[in-house]
């Protein structure tokens, strides 16, 4: 720390805010299994099915046409809309980053300059319904390596609402210093919550993609 000009407490600090905002990141998305709880990603309350095969007899989207993946997102949209009385539409969608990264690169076609993920954002129920466009964000929890006894990636949609579904939690905060011998001493604590499902029926998932 002397050699490189930098307190050893303000690298601890950050060490510390990593590994609280890395639990938190964990704890939103997939829960805590020795707990029992669970995430945004993995809930029992959520419905959860599978998407079908293409023209290829595949689910996999690697293996489907911009079309085809532009109906597998749809129809879970639409049985999630359906789900809550055709209340709520769901405005967000997320990936597993590898399938966010084909989106982006791949085109719609050899003739096209449009990828397919602006097809999805400009043609999916989504944006006739709400009025704005699908939130597609990559998230790498839904990969099956990152959940525990998965075999396949998985998306969701859901509507991004406090009263449809939050995470309470205490942020990060210390005690006051105090002085012991040539000692300065604090204590930081926090607190997690689990995520809170209000209202389950506005999300869904899609295993296969």
């Amino acid at each position: 720390a002397q050699q490189i000009g930098r307190p050893v407490d303000e690298q601890k600090y950050k060490g510390l805010q990593l590994k609280h905002n890395m639990d938190i990141d964990e704890m939103v998305y997939i829960g805590d299994s020795g707990l029992g709880k669970y995430g945004l990603l993995n809930s029992p309350l959520v419905t959860s099915g599978n998407v079908a095969n293409g023209a290829l007899g595949s689910p996999l989207w690697i293996n489907k046409t911009p079309d085809e993946i532009l109906y597998d997102v749809n129809a879970l949209i639409e049985a999630c809309w359906k789900a809550s009385g055709y209340a709520v539409c769901p405005n967000q969608l997320r990936l597993p980053p590898d399938k966010f990264a084909f989106l982006v690169s791949q085109k719609v076609s050899s003739a096209g300059n449009v990828s397919i993920l602006t097809f999805l954002e400009d043609n999916c129920i989504s944006l006739k319904v709400n009025g704005t466009k699908l939130d597609i964000q990559p998230l790498k929890w839904l990969s099956a390596a990152a959940r525990s006894g998965a075999t396949t990636d998985r998306m969701m949609v859901y509507t991004k609402a406090q009263e449809r579904v939050r995470y309470p939690l205490v942020p990060l905060q210390r005690t006051p210093l105090e002085y012991r011998s040539i000692f300065h001493m604090t204590t930081y604590f926090g607190r997690l919550g689990v995520v809170e499902w209000v209202y389950p029926e506005t999300a869904q998932y899609a295993d296969g993609i």
